[in-house]
């Protein structure tokens, strides 16, 4: 939940900095390079947890990455970007782009742009401390994340098919942001922890993360065109997105609810022992 947050502050320093300009968007930036900074230096007095510790004693093999090609861990890496990259390149043309677009588009103010920027990530908090939090390893997570896939197909169907009034707006924002806070950014953060086992688990994230970063801004480069020859198309180019993330992710997400880590790596020590037993058959 706390990931949210920082855009939240982010959104209202620009809100409060908006009659500056230019100088209040660059103050802002300069805020976010300083504490880039702090957080790197606090980042690099860390301690490994005991879970990691532990672990690196008991295990007679490394932390390598290439074990991260073997076919069982290769395949999580694929669902994770499949279901969270195209997720992802919805999330982040909103993140970058839609205060633009209801500025070009919905011809509204900066002012009321951002500001329906950040309660967006404001309900998204919402959204995962009441349904998230609460449901996510009680529930079947598939049913779950498909709930969260439906809305946010049928909010983001709405700029397709209707003009971008202010009603319209709020509508989509409620939706989105309501319906993602226990969707594809939540599941990915859970189930790229469960998938892999604790040595390197940290690398599989780093790995999928950086590769779902590096597609987004490739599809960035795109929007501002898209959006100049006719927002309409680039709606629907949008709502494919979320309809092809929620269809990765309602047929192969994993059913984790209700276990620990620990009981996930023992399933995976069986199932690795099960299939060797196999092959000296």
């Amino acid at each position: 939940m706390l990931w949210y947050l920082g855009p939240v502050v982010v959104l209202f320093l620009f809100l409060v900095l908006e009659p500056l300009g230019v100088l209040g968007a660059r103050l802002v930036f300069a805020h976010l390079g300083l504490l880039a900074l702090g957080l790197t230096f606090l980042r690099s007095k860390m301690r490994e947890s005991a879970r990691w510790e532990q672990s690196r004693r008991e295990s007679a093999v490394k932390s390598d990455w290439r074990i991260l090609l073997q076919p069982r861990y290769l395949k999580s890496i694929l669902f994770l970007f499949g279901m969270y990259g195209l997720w992802n390149l919805w999330a982040g043309t909103n993140g970058f782009f839609f205060p633009y677009i209801l500025r070009t588009v919905g011809d509204q103010s900066q002012r009321m742009s951002v500001a329906l920027q950040a309660g967006g990530f404001a309900l998204s908090m919402l959204s995962i401390y009441l349904v998230f939090m609460k449901l996510a390893d009680r529930v079947n997570q598939r049913v779950l994340f498909s709930v969260s896939a439906i809305m946010q197909i049928a909010g983001m169907m709405l700029l397709a098919l209707f003009p971008l009034t202010l009603p319209i707006a709020m509508v989509h924002i409620f939706m989105m942001q309501f319906g993602g806070g226990f969707g594809a950014q939540s599941f990915f953060q859970l189930w790229s922890a469960e998938q892999f086992p604790t040595l390197v688990r940290s690398t599989a994230q780093g790995v999928t993360f950086a590769a779902v970063r590096i597609a987004l801004g490739c599809w960035s480069f795109f929007v501002p065109t898209l959006t100049s020859t006719g927002f309409t198309t680039l709606a629907w180019i949008l709502v494919g997105f979320l309809v092809a993330s929620g269809l990765v992710g309602v047929l192969w997400a994993p059913r984790n609810q209700g276990k620990s880590l620990e009981q996930l790596e023992a399933e995976r020590d069986r199932r690795t022992q099960d299939s060797q037993a196999e092959l000296e058959l």
